[in-house]
């Protein structure tokens, strides 16, 4: 019998230290951001111990850093079957679901979660923020302000809050009120880059193309990466008129947006627009170049009649009355008015004349 007894304590003794171990090779894996072998120690951990909460939390964790958020969520269901639902860590764990699902943009199932997670921790400020954050991203603007106004009672000073506040009331076009809260932001003496965006737009819409450009401007100062600030002073420079200056910030627009990977369909779009400004400023042959990069992107029927107007200042006429018939091929409804602008004016009478036939 004491046999016996020795050998289950022995097993037991074995068993716990080889738990142990497990939970020691996945930390220093964690450290060193090996967070598959991390995953791969927690699971025999696991296994080991199907009650470890703290194998299951930190795997969903690891999870969460190889993005595998679906796969956090499902750890994170077994903490709370083992780990009571009361005290900052179940509300901590309900909160981490509740990102996970926002993450996988399943927006009613993150407000379940967090909802909870708010009721065991109301003080809790990022809980608050990721729920506003739901609605936000269906677009429910209205809902999303209701909640980050209740996450600004709980801290008056969390700037992110604010900012996407203002951000949902300028997609509700409600300037005046978005004005408010941007003006006291900068009187009391805080900066920010989203902020000088958001009172670029408000000036924007207001008319004021200068001002607007100028918070533009400060703002590229701080971030010369951030491409939608880029655009907005590239849009600006168009509509005052500073073609060469629009051209060189569109050039910078380009170079970020593939140093950052951007979508085929998003370089289409950019490169036609610094073809465009080129074009403007006099500079075809460049403008031809970039043209040639967006339509080879994405084929539009913008860029063929843009780059049509290049070729026929470049004197290549039957290069352009091919990308005439192209653009209206792509957009029939405007073939007319395609055809119509080169027929219309004068300095395009040549390659007129050589592409329809002296019509």
């Amino acid at each position: 019998m004491k046999n016996i007894l020795f050998l289950l304590l022995l097993s037991f003794s074995v068993f716990a230290q080889t738990a142990d171990s497990y939970h020691v090779k996945a930390k220093a894996h964690f450290e060193k951001g090996q967070y598959k072998e991390a995953i791969a120690a927690l699971t025999l951990a696991i296994k080991l111990n199907p009650k470890d909460v703290k194998a299951w939390r930190n795997r969903a964790v690891c999870y969460e850093k190889t993005e595998k958020f679906d796969l956090a969520v499902k750890d994170y269901l077994e903490v709370l079957k083992y780990d009571p639902l009361s005290g900052v860590n179940s509300a901590e764990t309900l909160g981490a679901i509740g990102f996970d699902y926002l993450v996988l943009e399943k927006y009613e199932e993150a407000r379940k979660y967090l909802q909870q997670a708010i009721t065991l921790l109301p003080t809790n400020i990022n809980f608050r923020y990721n729920l506003a954050l739901s609605h936000q991203y269906e677009q429910n603007y209205a809902l999303a302000i209701e909640a980050y106004d209740e996450a600004l009672k709980v801290d008056p000073y969390h700037t992110t809050s604010l900012i996407s506040k203002i951000r949902c009331l300028l997609r509700l076009k409600q300037f005046d009120k978005a004005s408010v809260l941007v003006d006291s932001f900068f009187l009391k003496k805080n900066f920010d880059v989203e902020m000088l965006l958001f009172r670029g737009d408000i000036k924007l819409h207001n008319g004021a193309v200068e001002a607007a450009l100028n918070d533009y401007n400060r703002a590229i100062a701080i971030n010369p990466e951030y491409i939608i600030l880029l655009i907005r002073a590239a849009d600006c420079l168009a509509e005052l008129s500073q073609f060469d200056e629009e051209a060189a910030v569109r050039k910078r627009i380009v170079t970020v947006m593939e140093k950052q990977g951007e979508t085929k369909e998003y370089r289409s779009i950019n490169y036609g627009l610094l073809g465009f400004a080129l074009y403007n400023a006099f500079l075809w042959e460049e403008a031809l170049e970039n043209l040639s990069k967006s339509i080879a992107l994405e084929p539009s029927a913008t860029f063929y009649f843009y780059r049509t107007a290049a070729k026929a200042k470049l004197k290549d006429n039957v290069g352009a009355c091919e990308d005439l018939k192209k653009a209206q091929e792509l957009n029939p409804e405007e073939a007319e008015n395609y055809e119509g602008y080169f027929a219309d004016t004068a300095e395009f009478e040549e390659f007129y004349e050589s592409c329809m036939g002296g019509v």
